[in-house]
């Protein structure tokens, strides 16, 4: 951006200091919540009218801001007063210089025939100098209002204009980022060529030393009156934007970092390298007006969230916004030393202008939702005022403590006198307690100097957008706070009316608190399943069926053997197991406990499984007394721990059907059979031993036979089908063997539940 705006909305985070937020004291349990507000950040969401916030959690009033007459243009770029009590404003579209007088009468005092009077100076004569652009002219206006060209620059824009203690002029331009030294009679001399496109801002010490702002590598330079250069500070940042000096040669420099809003309508001839505030390009089949014709208002969503416009939605006069990306922008303080420190942090914001007023205090004015801050000698920040205008451009800090603010879109001139206002309200940001609450007390500290008052009150709603629905304001609440009188409902806000009756004293409030009971809602099941676990756990688990020792072991018998008898088939049943888990919550936060049940499906009666399960979502279960078939598991959520037995909910969710069977398969009907005069896989001549047989389950598909030949490894073998896919398959092997002895060929088939079934045949060629 340069030298000015680049967002049209504005969301403050006070990283250095620790503000007031809105927060809510999170416990268990439907029980008394308090919503509290202790953090800049969420405090600013809400509207403030004539209320300052501060770092040290409170608000106060505002200094008192009137408004001067409004200025006939759109922006007020830049504020320099003379020693009579007058003020002259430099403006924008048209480039003229307006003179302001101490009772607040406005008057044309110069027109130039440019678009944008960007930066005044004054000599000691009295004589006004004006930087203006596109065209890189200062004229020069007398005190009589009787202006000339004085000086025409190489460059098109004069972005800032200082004069040393000697009365030199100098001028910052773009976009070939000179300074210049300009002469009595406006002859203009290179003081200063830097390798980058814009000066943006200079200020000068008391040593005649000049800090010098450039855009884009956000450096800033210090410049000895003989026009050496040094780099005093690198920052991260695009850009830095402006600058000012204390009266302890402390420099503040603040940044502008991120991409501008463009808006499309036709180029000028030869148009510059730099990109102005508001980038102009040709909009095709529309008239053109030049640079800068045209700047974003921002509406007032304070109130409101409006939806965003439709991309590329033509706007006023054939513009259209284009999207904008935001970064985050700083203050920084630069110690004489060269010590650096950032003491100031926007979001979604630019820092405009900076001031030190007569407290040595650094003033803040932002865009584009123009916010006014200070920054005290112990770097605590307040937010002392927002503007209905989109920026703040200009702050000029005048005797006797009075402060002036120029702003843009629209063109105003702001005063803050050293009292504050009479009244001011904050409005907080809309509270959701996520349920319909019942409202408890609300409270707050605050002081109350005599002639000073605190008066609270609510409303409340049940749609997050206060409207007609809502209830009317309460009456307002006293010192102490008092009992809410808003009607229940799941959102509720609250305004903090602050007075005075003597304009040097103010109330402060802070920690305003809203105690609420939502309503208990019933916990959340959100999925039931039911597995076969690889493993159980060890027996430290609560949630844990611990098998019966009695019953058979979980391996497959080793002394199984089969004489094609199916009455002398010896069966153990496999290692009986099931997973129940589930995913569960409660939206109160309260703590849950979990009932487990189960029942055959053709049941209609659920038995208990187990009561009572806290430490995890899970239940390991010991089947074995359970006959083989298929079942259903519910599991019951309560919140019991956290509520009373009356106001207590449940939620129950039952589970898909799963299969119970702890029953081994059976290998049937096994065979082997010699086959001479055959050939290996290594070519040599063999045996081969044929072994046929089946394997079968009553309740689940075989997914897998394996053989071992004299107690060596297993070997996969298949079905004569190839594919695993019924609870019966018939296989059949063929095994080469040279050794003529005695060999036993072992037979496991292994069921979907993993249920091991084992068979054996003894053979001797």
């Amino acid at each position: 951006m340069i030298k000015f705006l680049r967002n049209c909305r504005l969301v403050i985070i006070l990283t250095t200091v620790p503000f007031l937020t809105l927060k809510t004291h999170h416990i268990y349990a439907v029980t008394t919540k308090m919503w509290t507000s202790t953090d800049q950040a969420e405090i600013s969401k809400g509207k403030l009218q004539n209320v300052s916030v501060h770092s040290n959690g409170k608000f106060t009033l505002s200094p008192d801001k009137r408004r001067v007459n409004e200025i006939p243009a759109e922006y007020v770029w830049c504020l320099v007063a003379d020693g009579a009590d007058s003020l002259f404003a430099g403006t924008g579209n048209p480039g003229t210089v307006f003179k302001v007088s101490h009772d607040g009468n406005v008057e044309e005092y110069y027109k130039t025939p440019e678009l944008h009077v960007y930066t005044l100076a004054i000599d000691s004569a009295g004589n006004i100098f004006a930087g203006t652009l596109p065209h890189g002219r200062i004229y020069r206006i007398t005190s009589e209002g009787k202006g000339e060209v004085f000086c025409e620059l190489p460059d098109p824009y004069v972005w800032d204009m200082v004069s040393d203690k000697y009365g030199n002029l100098y001028a910052a331009t773009g976009n070939n980022g000179v300074i210049y030294k300009i002469s009595d009679n406006g002859i203009p001399s290179v003081f200063f060529d830097s390798p980058f496109s814009n000066i943006l801002d200079l200020v000068i010490d008391n040593d005649n030393n000049i800090y010098a702002a450039c855009e884009p590598e956000g450096l800033i330079y210090k410049i000895n009156p003989n026009g050496n250069a040094s780099v005093l500070y690198d920052s991260d940042e695009e850009e830095i934007h402006c600058l000012a000096i204390d009266k302890n040669g402390v420099l503040y420099a603040g940044t502008s970092s991120g991409i501008p809003p463009v808006l499309h309508t036709p180029a000028l001839p030869e148009p510059p390298e730099v990109q102005l505030p508001l980038l102009m390009e040709e909009f095709p089949g529309e008239p053109g007006n030049g640079w800068l014709n045209y700047v974003l208002s921002d509406d007032d969503t304070d109130v409101l969230d409006q939806p965003p416009p439709k991309k590329d939605a033509p706007a006023e006069n054939g513009l259209r916004e284009m999207p904008v990306i935001p970064e985050m922008n700083s203050v920084y303080r630069i110690d004489k030393d060269g010590r650096v420190r950032e003491i100031f942090v926007v979001e979604d914001s630019f820092i405009l202008c900076l001031a030190v007023d007569n407290n040595n205090d650094v003033l803040v004015g932002t865009g584009n939702k123009a916010k006014l801050f200070k920054i005290n000698d112990k770097e605590e920040v307040s937010l002392l005022h927002n503007f209905s205008e989109s920026q703040i451009l200009d702050i000029l800090s005048y005797k006797d403590g009075i402060k002036y603010m120029a702003t843009g879109n629209n063109a105003n001139i702001y005063q803050l006198a050293g009292g504050y206002s009479n009244e001011g309200t904050y409005e907080s940001i809309v509270h959701d307690n996520k349920y319909i609450s019942s409202w408890g007390y609300i409270s707050w500290k605050g002081k109350m100097p005599p002639q000073t008052n605190i008066k609270l009150s609510t409303r409340s709603g049940n749609n997050k957008k206060p409207d007609i629905t809502w209830s009317d304001w309460s009456q307002e609440y006293q010192l102490n706070g008092g009992r809410i009188e808003s009607p229940s409902a799941r959102f509720i806000q609250y305004r903090a009316t602050l007075t005075t009756d003597n304009s040097e004293t103010t109330p402060a409030l802070e920690d305003v608190s809203i105690a609420y009971l939502p309503q208990n809602q019933p916990p959340i099941i959100r999925k039931v399943e039911v597995t076969t676990p690889r493993h159980f756990p060890g027996n430290e688990s609560n949630n844990y069926d611990a098998p019966d020792t009695s019953k058979p072991s979980f391996s497959p018998p080793d002394n199984v053997y089969l004489d094609n008898s199916r009455k002398n088939h010896k069966t153990a049943p496999h290692g009986p197991r099931k997973l129940i888990s589930w995913e569960a919550d409660d939206p109160n936060n309260d703590r849950l406990e979990f009932d487990l049940e189960y029942k055959s499906v053709d049941e209609s009666k659920w038995k208990e499984l187990k009561r009572n399960v806290k430490e995890r979502n899970e239940f390991y279960w010991n089947t074995n007394r359970i006959p083989d078939g298929y079942y259903q598991a519910k599991v019951i959520a309560y919140d019991a721990l956290d509520n009373p037995s009356e106001l207590a909910l449940k939620e129950e969710v039952e589970s898909n059907t799963f299969i119970i069977d702890n029953t081994r398969p059976v290998v049937l009907n096994l065979r082997a059979v010699i086959e001479g005069d055959s050939i290996d896989s290594h070519g040599r001549p063999c045996h081969t031993i044929i072994v046929s047989g089946v394997a079968k389950d009553e309740m689940c598909n075989i997914t897998d036979i394996q053989y071992s030949i004299d107690s060596e490894d297993w070997q996969t073998a298949f079905p004569e089908d190839k594919i695993f896919d019924s609870t019966e398959e018939t296989f059949l092997l063929n095994i080469p063997y040279i050794s003529p002895d005695e060999h036993t060929i072992v037979i496991n088939a292994i069921d979907y539940e993993g249920n091991i079934g084992s068979s054996r045949i003894v053979f001797n060629p």
